[in-house]
């Protein structure tokens, strides 16, 4: 089981998100007080209250808040079920949550950064001429001809984001974005203009991303716990130096969506877990991937969907322990030290067996010390019999049908 973590940008933002997180979870409660301490503003009531939407919507606010909830998913997550995932990545804004999740940045700095840059750009958006369109139904490289052509005519379009194969955003002036519209629609595709207040992730941003570098200077990084793939280049962060140059050139370049995804699915990922409000990334991975495990994190019915999906559940711990009898039993031995075989393979299973017929028996249900006792048995069988650890691992995976077994409870 290889688990991603995905973390969204603007526009998954919505007046009441977290408020599942914050009426049932103490250490949401401290996250929402430490970003409402940090920013002097009211931090539950900004992601709560509907009646602050249009305030929720301006952009320094969207961002600080999706950061905040999408942290407090991430605090609720890793207390309650406790599986560290194997990377992480963030959709746009949505990499300053990742960084944050995987111990690059504090929570503090990272609200400080998020909140500047959010002013920064509407500054400089809303001086210039320019916006956003998405664009469906087309191939990327069709859309990039698109923006070529546009180009050629005199007007700056690009493509700022590669989301699925068949959906790209696109920056750029407004009479080049409608230009562009109109040749996606011969093309047979299918424009969207976009509620932005600027043409985030191109060129024409530049202004903004230099003001914003100037910040980003003094900013306290460290290693991360978790590999995070950046948005500009679709691959793994390989130093700390490279963090705060790809922060501020990906308010210029656009997000390498697609590419993240593939890379994760080539590196073997089995489930990926949306880690706040909506489920904007769940809907771009299913395009690239309808059959990996997605799920995503915010609301109750998604939290109990979540726990259902990723945990081995009490209703289950009877075929787990047998699924564990039946990997030793079935398991080819390959040691040739009788002795050790009769202490660590047979006595063992002797006694999980005998305790798995003594609960029939009963018609009880198994606890979970039964399950963790049937699981050491398998593991201890399995390496007596000499089985490698990448069988036993693939072993484990199979007997818990790719859950975890929560060690508590």
């Amino acid at each position: 089981m290889k688990v991603a973590f995905m973390f969204p940008g603007v526009g998954s933002h919505y007046a009441g998100m977290g408020e599942y997180f914050n009426d049932n979870f103490k250490i949401a409660r401290e996250t929402f007080q430490e970003a409402s301490d940090t920013l002097g503003t009211d931090m539950v009531s900004l992601c709560m209250d509907k009646s602050r939407k249009l305030s929720l919507d301006a952009l320094e606010n969207a961002q600080t808040a999706l950061v905040t909830v999408s942290m407090a998913a991430f605090r609720v997550f890793e207390q309650e079920i406790g599986i560290k995932p194997d990377a992480m990545l963030g959709y746009s804004l949505g990499e300053y949550s990742a960084l944050c999740a995987s111990g690059v940045m504090g929570f503090a700095d990272v609200l400080k950064l998020v909140h500047s840059r959010g002013l920064i750009v509407s500054e400089y958006a809303a001086s210039i001429d320019g916006t956003m369109a998405w664009v469906n139904n087309l191939e990327p490289e069709t859309v990039e001809q698109i923006c070529a052509e546009v180009k050629k005519a005199g007007e700056e379009v690009v493509v700022s984001a590669y989301d699925t194969p068949q959906k790209t955003s696109i920056s750029g002036s407004n009479a080049g974005i409608r230009l562009a519209g109109e040749k996606v629609v011969e093309r047979g595709g299918i424009p969207i203009p976009l509620r932005m207040s600027g043409p985030f992730h191109s060129p024409l941003m530049k202004p903004a991303a230099d003001r914003y570098r100037e910040l980003l200077i003094d900013s306290k990084i460290h290693s991360p716990n978790v590999p995070v793939i950046a948005n500009r280049s679709a691959l793994l962060y390989r130093d700390v130096e490279g963090v705060l140059d790809n922060l501020w050139l990906q308010l210029v370049e656009p997000v390498r969506w697609l590419d993240s995804l593939r890379y994760l699915l080539q590196e073997g990922m089995t489930i990926a877990v949306e880690m706040g409000p909506k489920d904007v990334l769940k809907y771009l991975l299913k395009a690239v991937d309808p059959n990996l495990l997605m799920v995503n994190y915010e609301k109750e019915k998604d939290v109990r969907r979540t726990e259902q999906a990723l945990v081995v559940q009490e209703t289950e711990y009877n075929q787990v322990i047998t699924n564990c009898l039946a990997v030793v039993a079935g398991t080819r031995n390959y040691s040739t030290d009788l002795a050790d075989y009769e202490r660590r393979v047979v006595l063992p299973f002797r006694q999980v067996q005998h305790r798995y017929e003594e609960l029939a028996a009963s018609e009880s249900s198994p606890k979970l010390s039964d399950v963790q006792r049937a699981l050491q048995m398998m593991q201890g069988a399995l390496t007596a019999k000499r089985i490698r650890g990448e069988e036993r691992e693939r072993h484990l995976q199979r007997v818990l049908n790719n859950k975890v077994l929560q060690m508590h409870g």
